[in-house]
């Protein structure tokens, strides 16, 4: 029909949901973990993330999951470190006297090192002196000293000799010599019958090997006055001139009275095996009066 066409755009567009995107939040890289809260024994460490890779924006979630994590650490045992006890009594003393020592104990066990711990400092003895009184010492006796000389020269007497108690002394409660007997012995000595006043002695002689006869008759006692087993004289029984002229029996006098003293009769042998032998090589003669 003639008519003109439309003049302008056929369509138009205008602008729309504008408005910015949700932004879901998501949790960046862990940080490390922090220092252990115990060097020993088992502590605890935590470390943390930040919602931050992206943050949540524009009413975007948040973060899923934790944002710290925690975990033990340092589990193994701490060192225990040794502790002393308190000492105990002390002991007996190695000495009953002069000296000697004591000791008392302590342990390492309050408590007892472990797991590396450092033992006990110090000492785990203590020693003292003791019975430091001097020990006893029980007398001893010396040698028996001499016999005194005979109360009698005959019809019987005593002699006597003593000892002390000095080898050693007794000292410091120590016991006296009482327990190892008498201190003074006493002896019978002089026991041959005293001499009868009277002059009338006879001399009898044997030679060695030979036996000599005394008889005093009825009524009669023999007494000997004297007696020698030995040599005096050359003149009798072999004038040998290396003869010595100076030996006897110290036991003669002794031999022969207990043979015959107080009998009316007795008989003795000249013979080396009663006297002994006072001259070896000499030919002897037994010689009493």
């Amino acid at each position: 029909n003639g008519g003109k066409n439309c003049v302008g755009a056929l369509s138009e567009s205008a602008s729309c949901g504008t408005n910015p995107c949700p932004v879901d939040g998501k949790y960046g890289t862990w940080a490390a973990w922090s220092k252990c809260t115990k060097t020993c024994g088992s502590g605890t460490q935590k470390r943390n993330r930040a919602c931050n890779n992206p943050a949540p924006k524009y009413g975007g979630k948040t973060c899923v999951g934790k944002s710290s994590e925690t975990r033990f650490c340092n589990t193994k045992r701490c060192p225990v470190n040794g502790g002393w006890s308190a000492f105990g009594n002390y002991g007996p003393c190695n000495n009953k006297c002069g000296g000697g020592i004591q000791k008392k104990m302590r342990y390492c066990s309050n408590p007892t090192p472990k797991y590396g711990g450092k033992g006990c400092p110090g000492l785990n003895t203590m020693i003292r002196a003791c019975n430091l009184h001097k020990c006893p010492v029980d007398g001893g006796y010396s040698s028996w000293g001499a016999f005194s000389r005979c109360s009698k020269s005959c019809g019987g007497g005593t002699r006597s000799r003593t000892r002390s108690c000095t080898n050693p002394t007794p000292k410091y409660g120590g016991q006296s010599c009482s327990r190892l007997g008498a201190s003074r012995e006493t002896q019978h000595c002089g026991t041959g019958a005293c001499p009868i006043p009277w002059s009338g002695y006879k001399t009898a002689r044997v030679c060695e090997h030979h036996t000599m006869h005394l008889n005093c008759g009825s009524g009669g006692r023999v007494y000997i006055h004297s007696a020698n087993y030995g040599r005096r004289s050359r003149a009798h029984c072999g004038n040998i001139f290396w003869y010595s002229t100076r030996c006897g029996s110290g036991s003669s006098h002794h031999n022969v009275v207990v043979r015959c003293n107080n009998r009316q009769s007795c008989s003795v042998k000249a013979t080396n095996s009663i006297f002994g032998d006072p001259c070896w090589g000499t030919v002897k003669y037994l010689e009493v009066t």
